[in-house]
């Protein structure tokens, strides 16, 4: 991730995303595994792979097989955690920035940003964005989520800081509707932007276990989230 005032390092543990994850039930589960695999759903099979703002490396670790994959953060702790869980010949970690790639030349056939451009002001991430579409090969993707606005994601966000010791309100400072993406995209010198709504009320049924809330994922996704998933999910070329 990079930088942003809220404090990543000293305010999330290591880890913290990956342990929900690792669970392998509940809502909080099958919410993060219908993200990532919509995600994995639009990178068709890149030879190398570059996730901005992995984390504690969840996404690299369990959904890229067989793909060269590079995962940065700007917090040390957490891939510290990645490293330890999720590294391997195929699959590295770095605090590096996209800058510093840039720099070196790095060249990614796809590049993944999960639910990160929210935590940054607009100007912020109009230069994120900006500044990885140079680390794009001439056929290369982008593939980002964000929280929509336009969705029940708001009161969702108000239930979910209730219970976690993570504020996330404090941590969402850009509050990204379809046009604001589409334009930020833009802004970006993107082309081929595409973008639809993921991720709507499954969830929230894997209470009645995940094959209720996959066979829900199905048909939802066959009607398109009925447009009002509560993540927005872009498609961007540059």
């Amino acid at each position: 991730m990079e930088d942003a005032a809220y404090d990543y390092e000293g305010r999330i543990p290591p880890g913290f995303y990956d342990k929900i994850y690792q669970q392998r039930s509940g809502v909080r589960f099958c919410w993060h595994d219908l993200k990532f695999r919509s995600v994995a759903a639009h990178l068709g099979r890149p030879r190398r792979l570059l996730d901005v703002g992995c984390g504690p490396g969840t996404f690299i670790g369990n959904y890229l097989d067989g793909i060269e994959a590079l995962g940065i953060d700007l917090s040390a702790s957490q891939i510290g955690y990645a490293t330890q869980t999720y590294g391997n010949v195929h699959h590295r970690f770095s605090a590096r920035s996209v800058a510093g790639l840039v720099e070196a030349g790095e060249r990614f056939d796809a590049i993944t940003m999960i639910e990160l451009i929210e935590h940054l002001t607009p100007e912020a991430a109009t230069g994120l964005l900006a500044e990885a579409r140079r680390l794009l090969t001439p056929d290369g993707v982008l593939v980002v989520t964000t929280p929509n606005y336009r969705s029940l994601w708001p009161l969702i966000e108000i239930g979910v800081n209730a219970r976690s010791p993570v504020n996330y309100i404090e941590q969402h400072i850009n509050k990204y509707t379809r046009q604001l993406l589409e334009s930020h995209l833009a802004t970006a010198g993107y082309g081929a932007i595409e973008i639809k709504s993921v991720v709507g009320f499954a969830p929230f049924t894997a209470v009645l276990g995940l094959g209720a809330a996959n066979v829900l994922h199905a048909v939802e996704t066959g009607f398109g989230h009925f447009g009002i998933g509560n993540l927005l999910l872009a498609t961007a070329r540059s």
